[in-house]
């Protein structure tokens, strides 16, 4: 939990106000603004202020101009009565929601980068939560680097072209937004879903996971009980590129694994290099599945099902009642913009360059305890190995503040 001064606070607190003021037609208010139930958490309160409605976008908009929050929030959910208590506000549907976080996709990088430090000493050992040098407890710190972006981004759009491709939603029914933090939020606006209940949208994730799915079902060579050998052609149609839906996926998956020589590097593959070199020169020319026995197939198709799942939360989209960030607002733990991302535009965003709204020629003075070496806004900055008072740009010093990793100087 990252812990921030009370002059931090008002400091950023002051930089929001000034942002909401100045810019409140970048707050992208949800569709139905009416129907929705709204929250936020004021600067300095842990407890969300929630059960909020408003007639209006306009009155949405001024009502987050006026209180200037660390974090808002509105429901997925439409409601008859969105200000009443929950088991009174009498549902009406919700818009089918998926949270993509770099944090639940294994990624390597996430324990390399999540220090504890010392407000006193910066990098130190920690012994029980505290300093070892001096007994102060311990900032943990969860930071986010690109690679973190990157593979959420990768996931992201992985899942706006399942939707598209599988599903048959259009574009003009999703919405694709940067959390201001380590991931991304996709929103589907669709009547054909609107109504769906948790176990059906328990389905949905299912699907998108690749949860039970067994590709001989898909018409892909695997393992078959009392069965050795190579597949008969009877049984499985060959494999085309331009197959669709999870057929399609795993075959072109499967292709690029054996073009770029990765089956060759797969266990138990590599033990049968011979093998997964034949099979790359016939599948350079024509696919074909009589080239290799079923228990190549069977491992590679595993392969082609994990990389080609796509990594969502199951909890936020079977959650028919869920409070998202709302896009087109600051996010408190980093003082990026929760931005909207055109869909043309998934594959290449960069948020930690294009989020950074506060960025500006006003210098601030700060006390780091310490930073890795990060970009932000298109700006590079350099390690801060130990405590000391530097300058920084006001989206860096923003950044760092609500790290819990500096303080404002005072004047």
């Amino acid at each position: 939990m990252s812990f921030i001064s009370q002059r931090g606070l008002e400091f950023v607190r002051r930089v929001f106000r000034k942002f909401y003021a100045e810019n409140p037609e970048v707050i992208n208010v949800p569709r139905q603004p009416d129907r929705r139930e709204y929250g936020y958490f004021p600067f300095g309160q842990s407890v969300m202020v929630r059960h909020l409605a408003f007639q209006s976008a306009d009155e949405v908009r001024d009502e987050i101009r006026r209180v200037a929050p660390l974090h808002v929030y509105r429901s997925a959910a439409y409601y008859m009565y969105p200000r009443a208590p929950m088991e009174e506000k009498s549902w009406l549907g919700a818009d089918l929601v998926f949270d993509i976080d770099a944090d639940h996709l294994g990624l390597s990088c996430v324990s390399k980068h999540a220090y504890s430090v010392c407000p006193v000493h910066g990098l130190s050992e920690k012994v029980d939560g505290k300093c070892a040098e001096c007994g102060s407890s311990m900032i943990e710190v969860d930071w986010v680097c690109e690679n973190c972006i990157r593979s959420a981004r990768t996931e992201t759009a992985k899942l706006v072209n399942v939707l598209m491709d599988d599903f048959g939603v259009p574009e003009s029914e999703l919405e694709v937004g940067f959390s201001g933090n380590r991931g991304f939020h996709v929103t589907v606006y669709s009547e054909a879903f609107k109504l769906l209940d948790s176990m059906s949208r328990r389905e949905i994730v299912s699907y998108l996971l690749g949860e039970g799915l067994q590709p001989r079902l898909h018409g892909i060579p695997g393992s078959e009980p009392g069965r050795r050998g190579r597949p008969r052609y009877e049984d499985y149609p060959e494999p085309l590129l331009d197959s669709w839906g999870w057929r399609g996926r795993i075959i072109r998956r499967m292709y690029t694994l054996i073009s770029s020589g990765a089956a060759e590097r797969l266990e138990p593959l590599s033990a049968k290099p011979d093998l997964a070199k034949k099979v790359r020169e016939v599948w350079s020319l024509e696919p074909s599945w009589s080239v290799a026995p079923l228990s190549f197939w069977s491992r590679l198709s595993s392969e082609a099902v994990s990389i080609e799942s796509v990594r969502i939360d199951p909890v936020v989209t079977t959650d028919i009642h869920r409070l998202m960030r709302m896009s087109g607002t600051l996010n408190g733990k980093t003082g990026l913009l929760a931005a909207l991302i055109p869909l043309d535009e998934v594959e290449g965003a960069d948020p930690l360059r294009d989020a950074a709204v506060l960025k500006s020629s006003y210098m601030v003075k700060l006390r780091v305890v310490y930073a890795p070496a990060f970009s932000l806004g298109g700006d590079s900055f350099d390690e801060v190995a130990e405590p000391r008072e530097l300058e920084l740009p006001l989206h860096a010093a923003v950044y760092l503040i609500l790290r819990g990793l500096a303080d404002p100087v005072k004047p």
